[in-house]
């Protein structure tokens, strides 16, 4: 243990394994700033209520 390699940093500026042009996809590079959505960029959100499918639950309470 007291021969361990010391690294000048924890995180590396530039991974080591970057696909297409080879940069890494950054703020300053994407289209939008902030990360992606899972349901693509191009999905407004709020979705409008009759496109959710989402119908609100009634309950009547016993008295």
């Amino acid at each position: 243990m007291s021969k361990m390699e010391k690294k000048s940093y924890v995180d590396p500026a530039w991974p080591e394994h970057i696909p297409g042009t080879g940069h890494p996809v950054t703020e300053a590079l994407s289209r939008l700033a902030g990360a992606s959505s899972p349901y693509g960029d191009e999905m407004p959100f709020p979705l409008p209520a009759d496109q959710i499918g989402y119908v609100h639950p009634h309950t009547v309470i016993n008295k």
